[in-house]
């Protein structure tokens, strides 16, 4: 296989250009199907990052409005406003009674004061650690832990202190209770967590009485980031205002200054943290908080690694089959190509009997059928020649043996002549004369005579019949004058007529008439010579076997081989298959032998 089409040159080129057009077009494809698949995968996962962010933004701001709503509640019911103003504005002995007094006074079931409120929303809100009660006043401060424990704590020692701290959580709204020393005062004994300040109020002097501090985990977070059945790529990261992460995926900087806080902004962007990333940041509204996700670009580059590993293979696999499947095809047509060029040199070598396979509709099908088909012709036409030749030496040896000596027999048939002449017997003498007439024309070294020179010769032929059979031979020549001068076969028309004088006589007892007659055929530039006679005919048997012979499908008969087929053949040797002998004939009717040969000239 490889010898085959390797050695071609041309074959080389094809299989070269067709691999490195492969190779670019694959590799180029796969370059593309790579560049949007990890595009398409990036676009997925910021997607998925901002959605994850927003979630955790709107989770911080609904825990702003629950904070807020605890507020607004206080301030709507007036029993547990008048309650808890009392408790900031008295020490707790004296809450106690206030407490008491009313409890007594409503007759009701349940008492409804500040610390039912703030175990009901406790409970209402598993997100919220604790809930602290500061008064400005008293300087205490009293909180209500998610663990069902509640302290009350005097702040005598570091007073000045805590009202600062407060007053700059209350300032910020939102931040951890870490920044301003109040994890201490307000004892979490969980970290990690977020603080939403808010003042309290009398609406009637509108005289700040102290604040409200709801502290949420920071673990309700994780829970609203995994919310969703697939976690993002990456990890997300809340920061508050000062850079302290509130809240870190990767629990890396729980509780810790992020040292790239100053590289997320609250756009989508690309930037060097720990390692190369995609970020997606966002401020929320209500808290302040900046919330963001990030995607690392070798956590990227490690979910492409599959897919990349792939594509490769893929690509190569589809390389090798498409190169495959070319060479195989392009063997098939140099093999057979080959084929064509080793029969081209056996003809070159003078084999125009070696044929190549054909069967395929194809331009090497085509080649192969033209190339079978001209040797078939170069054969036929060889065998035409050398037949031809054969014929032409036969002829020159008959027509050698016919000259021997003509000048002899010219002189004896003189003499046998004038005897019977001068004995009385003129018939006879008539006879002679004209048979050597006939001689003399026969034994001309020319092969091509002139129309009329070959009619006078038949009519010499015929009259010496005529003599023979007295009244039953009779004859017409009709010879225009635009076709004396024509060149023609000598002896041409001889074995013509010669047949419809034996044949006509033979089976005529009144007699025959022949006639012969030169006139333009009824192809283009054709002359057609007549010898018709009205004899009995042909039956349409023996006429078919006579037009078979002369097509030579039938060469054992001996009526044509040695007149009418000898006469058809020389003329189509010679001017082609177009012209030739051509027999008509009908039973009763008589026969007509046409004689169609090339003529170029002007008919009048």
């Amino acid at each position: 296989m490889t010898y085959i089409v390797f050695r071609t040159r041309l074959f080389n080129r094809i299989i070269l250009v067709f691999s490195v057009l492969t190779i670019v077009t694959f590799c180029s494809l796969a370059v593309l199907v790579y560049k949007f698949s990890t595009n398409s995968l990036l676009q997925k996962e910021l997607a998925a990052q901002r959605q994850t962010v927003d979630a955790l933004s709107r989770h911080l701001d609904q825990q702003v409005d629950q904070s807020q709503e605890i507020v607004l509640q206080l301030y709507q019911n007036q029993q547990l406003l008048n309650d808890i103003l009392f408790f900031l504005r008295h020490d707790f002995p004296l809450y106690i009674q206030y407490r008491f007094n009313n409890f007594v006074a409503s007759a009701r079931p349940e008492d409804n004061n500040m610390e039912t409120f703030m175990k009901r929303e406790l409970e209402r809100n598993p997100d919220i650690m604790q809930i602290a009660v500061y008064s400005r006043s008293q300087s205490f401060i009293a909180t209500f832990n998610s663990d069902k424990t509640q302290y009350l704590r005097t702040l005598e020692d570091n007073r000045a202190e805590a009202a600062a701290a407060i007053e700059a959580l209350r300032y910020q709204k939102v931040n951890r209770a870490s920044a301003f020393g109040l994890d201490e005062i307000l004892q979490l004994k969980q970290t990690g967590g977020y603080t939403v300040a808010f003042d309290l109020n009398d609406p009637d002097r509108l005289q700040a009485e102290g604040a409200l501090l709801v502290t949420f985990r920071a673990d309700a977070l994780n829970r609203a980031r995994t919310l969703g059945d697939d976690p993002p790529m990456g990890y997300s990261l809340v920061l508050f205002a000062d850079g302290y992460s509130l809240y870190d995926s990767r629990h890396r900087y729980d509780g810790q200054p992020y040292p790239y806080a100053a590289k997320l902004t609250a756009t989508e962007s690309e930037a060097q943290l720990d390692v190369m990333s995609h970020t997606v940041a966002t401020r929320s509204a209500k808290s302040g908080i900046l919330v963001s996700g990030i995607v690392p670009f070798p956590e990227l580059s490690g979910r492409y690694a599959g897919f990349r590993g792939s594509l490769v293979v893929i690509t190569a696999i589809g390389i090798a089959l498409t190169i495959g499947f070319a060479y195989l095809a392009m063997y098939r047509y140099a093999k057979r190509t080959q084929l064509i060029v080793k029969a081209m040199k056996q003809a070159q070598q003078g084999n125009l009997g070696f044929r190549v396979p054909v069967g395929r509709s194809d331009e090497l099908d085509e080649i192969s059928r033209s190339f079978n088909r001209m040797c078939e012709e170069l054969m036929s036409y060889i065998d035409q020649v050398y037949v031809s030749e054969i014929k032409m030496k036969q002829a020159e040896l008959v027509a050698f043996q016919s000259q021997i000596n003509p000048h002899f027999l010219y002189n004896t048939l003189e003499a046998i002549r004038m005897n019977a002449m001068f004995s009385g017997a003129e018939e006879a003498g008539e006879m002679l004369y004209l048979l050597g007439a006939l001689f003399r024309y026969a034994v001309k070294p020319e092969t091509l005579v002139p129309l009329e020179e070959e009619a006078a010769y038949c009519q010499e032929y015929l009259e010496l019949h005529r003599v023979r059979f007295a009244d039953k031979l009779r004859y017409r020549i009709e010879i225009g004058d635009a076709f004396r001068r024509v060149p023609v076969f000598k002896l041409l028309l001889q074995p013509l007529i010669e047949n419809a004088v034996v044949h006509g006589l033979r089976s005529s007892r009144s007699g025959i008439f022949v006639t012969i007659r030169a006139y333009a055929g009824e192809a283009p530039s054709t002359l057609t010579l007549e010898v018709a006679d009205n004899g009995k005919g042909i039956e349409p048997a023996r006429l078919a076997v006579l037009r078979e012979m002369l097509e030579g499908r039938d060469a054992n008969r001996g009526w044509a081989s040695l007149g009418v087929r000898s006469v058809h053949e020389r003329v189509r040797l010679t001017y082609g298959d177009r012209f030739g002998l051509e027999i008509r004939s009908e039973p009763g009717q008589g026969t007509r032998i046409l004689v169609h040969l090339p003529y170029e000239g002007e008919i009048a």
